[in-house]
């Protein structure tokens, strides 16, 4: 009975530390050399690890299994002393899981998987470190498949050991060995299905290529085409522009949508001259104490001046001009949200256009599929069309994508698309927020060949010239220039600078003014987008 107890608690002390320390050994190692993640997208990144975390696990505990069950000595001829303890591991971990899946409702990307970490403390280093990159799923597979190894190296072992072939006679041992190998297929499998959204998104970036169409432009891309920046590419106008502002008290502030962020940039080179003219000296002087918001000027930063130029995106940038933290917003149209939000306030948004752009549906150049009337695209996003061979192209699922509620595009798609429908609930994954947080956001577009995107024109132009999309003409009218122009592209949609009645600084007006002026519409077409009556 003793020999039995040890054997026992020698067998759950390699499964529960022995695998753990060496496993998280090896992972951290590669982590950090950042060996993996050089020259690869994210998605590919992610789905590595996750393979590592998969096979790296599955083989060191195979291995301390194998080696544990070899050299053991007074192995118990009770089947329950013998096998179990090296099942338990496995059964305490699905459990665990099962457990998860139930309060998440399914879902991988809700903060309560962290609690995984507390089930074995010597996985917590390994667990703190993928659980704040955001790659939960490759700590949740590697947890397990640690186990699943050391059961699968221990019944290897057993299968080739010539105490083992004597008693293969014995019917009831033969089935424990064979219930021990169903358990563990069942558990790679059901690792497989937990991380099957990491492995999708990896294949489909792997197959088609890295998306250059992300969920907004990053921090670096708005900083580096900030105004004042050297070589930022911002449009300029070969004059002096007859509005100019020197004081920096009287200067407008500016906020907007990133994929307008090039508009009202070049707008304020242009005219902000107090501004540039600060910039510049401050910046030669490279007093320690702007340090950081000079990194971030124009951008987010919140030192007066710097701030009176900001890109905090459409949602942010709405809930700032109702906050009277700016005073002009470059935008697509308010949501229905930020609508009630003023009405509620007591105020008004005040919408002038100042250009004209292509609300526009792309996939993959190599899907088959070139148009798509409104009523298809309707149905799509409704969930009644689910399959690229309802509207004439191969047999596969559509991957429709959205973007997030009272962004811009979704926004549009709302109220200019959707016109009142339901749409399905949109394709989701996490990322790390602060002290471990994952954050549950709205799926960024994955390009693989069976993906339906939205986005503006100006802003998807990039993955076009790379050949990574293509657009579809919508009742068979194509997104061009052209169309936007004469406004025959059905989805043709205004820029708006917005503004709140109450606000009636005259420099606000007189901005707006020159925006729509000749040389406001100048410096929109040159940057990209189409100038109102051209």
């Amino acid at each position: 009975m003793a020999s039995s107890k040890r054997y026992i608690f020698k067998t759950l002390l390699n499964q529960m530390m022995t695998v753990p320390i060496l496993f998280t050994t090896f992972y951290l190692l590669l982590f950090f050399s950042d060996f993996i993640s050089e020259g690869r997208g994210d998605d590919t990144v992610y789905l590595i690890y996750v393979l590592l975390a998969f096979i790296g696990s599955f083989l060191i505990g195979g291995i301390v299994g194998f080696l544990h069950s070899r050299f053991a000595q007074n192995k118990p001829e009770s089947l329950k002393a013998r096998y179990f303890s090296a099942v338990f591991p496995i059964l305490y971990t699905l459990i665990f899981i099962m457990m998860l899946l139930i309060i998440t409702q399914g879902n991988i990307h809700s903060s309560w998987w962290s609690w995984t970490v507390v089930k074995n403390p010597l996985y917590f280093p390994l667990g703190f470190v993928l659980f704040m990159w955001g790659n939960q799923a490759a700590f949740i597979v590697g947890d397990l498949m640690g186990y699943i190894g050391f059961a699968a190296g221990f019944l290897l072992e057993e299968i080739f050991s010539k105490k083992s072939r004597k008693a293969e006679a014995v019917p009831q041992r033969k089935g424990i060995k064979i219930g021990l190998a169903v358990l563990c297929l069942s558990g790679v499998l059901f690792s497989g299905g937990l991380a099957k959204d990491v492995l999708a998104n990896g294949w489909i970036e792997i197959r088609y290529g890295e998306s250059t169409l992300g969920s907004e432009l990053t921090e670096f891309d708005l900083m580096s085409i900030a105004p004042f920046k050297e070589n930022n590419g911002l449009a300029h106008l070969d004059q002096a522009t007859s509005l100019q502002f020197t004081e920096l008290e009287t200067m407008p502030r500016l906020d907007g949508a990133t994929a307008v962020y090039p508009v009202y940039g070049a707008f304020v080179e242009a005219v902000y001259k107090g501004l540039g003219e600060y910039y510049r000296e401050s910046a030669r002087e490279n007093d320690l104490k702007w340090e950081k918001d000079f990194e971030l000027a124009f951008v987010q930063s919140e030192e007066f001046p710097l701030n009176i130029v900001q890109c905090s995106k459409t949602n942010r940038a709405y809930e700032r001009l109702m906050a009277g933290e700016t005073d002009i917003i470059f935008v697509a149209e308010p949501s229905q949200a930020h609508r009630e939000q003023i009405k509620a306030q007591g105020d008004e948004f005040v919408l002038t256009p100042i250009a004209s752009e292509a609300f526009v549906f792309f996939t993959n150049a190599e899907n088959p599929v070139e148009s798509l009337t409104l009523q298809q695209i309707q149905g799509i996003y409704a969930g009644e069309i689910k399959n690229w061979k309802e509207v004439g192209g191969a047999n596969r699922k559509i991957l429709a994508f959205q973007r997030p509620e009272n962004s811009g595009s979704q926004t549009v798609m709302q109220n200019r698309v959707m016109q009142g429908q339901t749409m399905v609930e949109p394709t989701r994954e996490s990322y790390a927020g602060g002290m471990g947080e994952i954050i549950s956001r709205v799926a960024d577009y994955k390009n693989a060949k069976n993906s339906l995107g939205y986005s503006f024109l100006y802003y998807s132009s990039e993955m076009v010239k790379n050949n990574q999309i293509k657009y579809l003409a919508v009742d068979g009218v194509q997104p061009t220039p052209e169309t936007v122009r004469n406004a025959t592209y059905p989805f043709t949609v205004p820029v708006y600078a917005v503004t709140l009645k109450s606000n009636t600084q005259d420099n606000v007006g007189r901005f707006i003014q020159w925006v729509l002026s000749e040389e406001g519409q100048s410096l929109i077409e040159k940057t990209g987008y189409i100038p109102l009556g051209r």
